[in-house]
């Protein structure tokens, strides 16, 4: 049997307790049996592991490997330019893994949980003496005191209850705090209603009290759902798969070439210059890796998360940024993440009148409009209203306190009760001149019996004493005799006790408004002296005249509805997943269009559907409610299953599973807990829900920015490639002789220098027009499409075409020339400069959806900026003698410059083709 099932005398015989607490020696020996009660945080990465991690990208591989087997043969044939490239090819990768690793141990950094749940001090009872101690060293069967402000230090079975209310919104998804007595339960209680039970983690909004510990550390149910999140298998990005794909294709197309080549050129020539060929096939094979593509992808991606960081949202994992960019669906919680999780009195109905009041949260910013005339008043000129909010406030054990016009209230105690003074802030009485108008002589705490609350007040003007009382609605007119009309007190009759009723069933059903009653009593000096000295709550709360009652609810934040909305058009659903009520739940979604089509299905439903039922379901039910976290996990994978690319927003602790399971996890950052936070790819440093969709917009900012700084240096070390290839080829064939037509050293100061700089811009373009008018992508799209590969192989064309006929044309045509002996300096040069102005034709053309020549082009200050850099040092390698020596050119003139530029004019043509009919359609469906 469950701790819930059992009564107080059994459990005391199950832990081997008693009502004196456990003696010291027995409690350290059940410290020693069950350990310490915390949560245990995983094994952390330490830094030396997590920069070792940076090392895994494939691509770096390729370029570890490719080096490794370079400078081998540098060392053997002692040949300093090798060596030289092989050190560049070093400070690459370990620029590239420093920053990866800056990125990832900062934001380690930045969200390490505090564990401040497990190491409050707590009040127990060892050796029949009350002791404090750390709550780590609590132990089940030890016996601790509970008050109103406590944080749960364990799972407690309550012995004694005056009236406490916990707030469980951390683990159940409950908004409002829950009752809690000691009376045994059945079997199979879900959770959420274990009212005996107090649980590590949650918070006592009121009461006091002292209970029995049941479970300590990880077999508490926050201890359950941390341990969840450790078995719980995180699977790949989309764009960590995209890109180990992309990878694999490289290092095949890598391989192929070079073995080619290689084959090709000992076919004929022989053996005899086998170390030569070999040499130059690996520096075909390093030329053909784009080495600047993951220093690119990796400060790409960092900057994002730099520009997200300005709006509060902070990136945890680098890869996280592109995949919310292509998420199809975000599972939300509700409280806290759609609402404000501040109770807020919407409507306020009396028999004569019904009043709207405006405003949301804890703040005084409202007013009170008569519904019929929509007319702003104050409750002065309507008594009803007046003495409404005066009960409101004095049957009130909440406080606040004033922290500026319009800022919000600081706060203590109940929700509703908040609200009830937020409602009294908002007119002319004020809280303030209230308690100050009345003095409370004597106050009936609420009871989850009787549930009301009452208390006696005398007004100090008058010395007039009144009786008032709030409470549930229907028990509260069973108290009541009379009630107030127009200024008028009449009999209350049955009749007019079930319309009364009814109005509010209608208030509940259309709104999911909580109701709460509110009536008095005046009395004379006598029975006031008389009741004050029985103190019998039931002769107090009687023979009542009824006032009116009021509506309130957790409503949305006001950037919900347009964040959802906007989610929407981009193509994305937005899902509401919450422990709250149903009818709560379609209330909050229609005011936000969720769930505007399709009924909400509860946790019961979901208890009884197959796993095929429940992936039917998903594909339109917009809202989900009382659920618990296993349904949050189940409906996830339901989504999975449909290769969605889920997000999951939460604050909770019982969210922490699907936001580990969720494709990406977003955290609240105010309100959320620190295993949720851990479980998390994002934290919303401010709550803010709206800023997801500003996340998903920069995500596919950066998804587009990606595919252009891949194309373009794809494209670009394509047309080294296959111009090399061409010419060797061309060369062999010709001149039955190894004709290297442009040097490796040339080709990594273009891959390295020239080109990084351009494709960093192009990693930073402003987004395209449709961003978030398109549809989101889909998960299965290859990163590099077909068409794409096209376009990277004519472009390889081009180059090649282009840099042939310039080789051709720096040699006169003169095909008799002796290729040994001959001095090709000059024409690798113009090979050299040809191959950057090309590419720098060809940032500007994939660095937008539209012609090179358009004004959006050149309006990419940064893009213009990198390759102006770029050819400042492509100049620089050409006329500086200390890069002529080491890079091996020499200097141009202004003809061949000239020839150079009307040799790109072809591949300029067939680059505005492909970007008007293939490119411009693609990007518009």
């Amino acid at each position: 049997m469950e701790a819930y099932q059992k009564s107080i005398e059994d459990l005391y015989e199950t832990l081997d307790t008693n009502d004196k607490g456990l003696s010291t020696s027995e409690a350290e020996a059940r410290l020693q049996k069950y350990g310490k009660n915390e949560l245990a945080t995983g094994r952390k990465s330490s830094p030396i592991l997590l920069f070792l991690n940076q090392f895994k990208d494939l691509l770096v591989i390729i370029l570890i490997v490719a080096g490794l087997i370079t400078a081998l043969i540098g060392i053997v044939e002692n040949d300093q330019n090798i060596i030289i490239e092989v050190l560049a090819i070093t400070i690459v990768i370990i620029l590239n893994a420093g920053l990866g690793f800056y990125q990832e141990y900062s934001a380690e950094k930045a969200i390490e949980a505090l564990q401040s749940l497990a190491k409050s001090d707590v009040v127990v009872l060892r050796n029949n003496e009350k002791i404090r101690v750390k709550a780590e060293y609590l132990v089940p069967g030890d016996i601790v005191f509970l008050e109103a402000g406590n944080v749960i230090p364990a799972d407690i079975r309550l012995t004694k209850s005056y009236e406490i209310s916990v707030s469980e919104a951390i683990l159940t998804g409950e908004s409002l705090p829950v009752r809690k007595d000691i009376e045994s339960l059945p079997q199979d209680t879900p959770l959420a209603e274990r009212k005996n039970m107090v649980h590590k983690g949650t918070k006592i909004s009121s009461g006091s009290g002292k209970g029995l510990v049941t479970e300590t550390g990880l077999n508490t149910e926050l201890g359950k759902i941390a341990t969840s999140l450790s078995e719980i298998e995180r699977e790949d990005t989309p764009i960590q798969k995209k890109l180990n794909t992309l990878a694999k294709q490289l290092t095949l197309f890598i391989v192929i070439i070079a073995a080619s080549i290689f084959v090709v050129q000992i076919i004929i020539v022989g053996f005899e210059e086998f170390t030569e060929l070999f040499i130059f096939a690996i520096g075909l094979a390093v030329a053909a890796v784009p080495e600047g593509l993951p220093a690119v992808m990796t400060l790409s991606l960092a900057i994002g998360v730099t520009r997200m960081a300005r709006k509060n949202a902070l990136i945890r994992k680098l890869p996280a940024v592109e995949v919310l960019g292509s998420s199809t669906v975000i599972c939300t919680d509700k409280t806290g993440t759609l609402t404000k999780n501040e109770m807020t009195v919407k409507v306020v109905w009396t028999h004569q009148k019904t009043y709207e009041i405006s405003g949301t949260g804890y703040t005084n910013l409202g007013h009170i409009v008569e519904q019929t005339t929509a007319e702003e008043i104050q409750p002065e000129y309507r008594p009803e209203l007046e003495s409404l909010i005066e009960i409101a406030v004095l049957a009130n054990e909440a406080s606040i306190e004033f922290q500026g016009e319009g800022k919000p209230y600081k706060t203590f105690g109940d929700p509703t009760e908040i609200a009830l003074l937020i409602l009294a802030e908002k007119t002319e009485q004020t809280v303030e001149k209230i308690k100050q108008k009345w003095d409370i002589n004597y106050l009936f705490p609420f009871d989850s019996d009787r549930k009301r609350m009452s208390v006696i007040a005398q007004e100090r003007t008058s010395e007039r004493n009144r009786i008032m009382v709030k409470g549930a609605l229907d028990i509260l007119l069973d108290r009541c005799n009379n009630y107030v009309d127009d200024g008028v007190v009449k009999g209350l009759d049955q009749e007019t006790k079930e319309k009364i009723l009814k109005i509010s069933e209608r208030f509940s059903s259309n709104f999911a408004y909580r109701i709460l009653g509110f009536a008095f009593r005046d009395i004379d000096q006598q029975e006031t002296e008389l009741l004050l000295k029985e103190r019998n709550v039931e002769n107090v709360e009687n023979n009542l005249i009824f006032e009116g009652f009021v509506g309130m609810i957790d409503p949305p934040r006001s950037s919900s509805r347009p964040a959802v909305l906007k989610a929407k058009e981009a193509g994305i659903r937005v899902v509401m997943i919450t422990g709250d009520h149903k009818e709560t739940a379609r209330a909050v979604g229609t005011e936000i269009s969720l769930g505007l089509k399709t009924e909400p299905i509860t946790g019961k439903e979901l208890d009884k559907m197959s796993e095929e039922e429940l992936r039917d379901k998903v594909k339109e039910t917009e809202i989900f409610a009382r659920v618990n976290p296993s349904h949050k996990l189940n409906i996830i994978n339901a989504f999975k299953y449909h290769d969605e690319i889920v997000v999951m927003t939460g604050d909770g602790v019982n969210d922490a599973p699907a936001l580990k399971r969720a494709d990406i996890g977003v955290a609240m950052g105010v309100t959320g807990t620190d295993v949720a936070k851990e479980a998390s790819d994002m934290i919303l440093v401010d709550d803010n829900f709206a800023n997801i969709i500003e996340a998903v917009s920069e995500g596919r900012r950066i998804y587009d920015n990606i595919k252009k700084f891949i194309t373009y240096l794809l494209s670009a070390n394509a047309g080294e490639v296959i111009t090399v290839l061409l010419l060797v080829l061309f060369g062999l064939l010709l001149f039955r002789h190894i004709f290297i037509p442009i040097l490796a050293i040339q080709l990594l100061y273009i891959n390295l220098v020239t080109d990084t700089f351009p494709a960093l811009a192009l990693g930073v373009s402003p987004p395209e027009e449709n961003i978030m008018l398109r549809k989101p992508r889909d998960p299965k799209e290859q990163l590099l499409n077909k068409n794409l590969l096209l376009f990277i192989i004519f472009f390889g064309l081009f180059n090649a075409l282009g840099c042939t006929f310039l080789f051709l044309w720096s040699i006169d045509f003169n095909f008799s020339i002796n290729i040994q002996t001959a001095d090709l300096t000059k024409s690798r040069t113009i090979i050299f400069a040809a191959l950057v102005i090309y590419q720098s034709f060809q940032c500007l053309s994939v660095s937008q959806n539209v012609t090179i020549f358009s004004k959006k082009t050149f309006e990419n200050r940064l893009l213009i900026g990198a390759i102006f850099l770029g050819i400042i040092l492509l100049l620089i390698a050409i006329y500086i003698p200390f890069f002529q020596i080491f890079i091996g050119t020499d200097p141009l003139l202004p003809i061949e410059w000239l020839v150079i530029l009307i040799s790109a004019i072809p591949i300029l043509i067939f680059q505005e083709i492909y970007e008007k009919f293939v490119f411009k359609a693609e990007n518009e469906m």
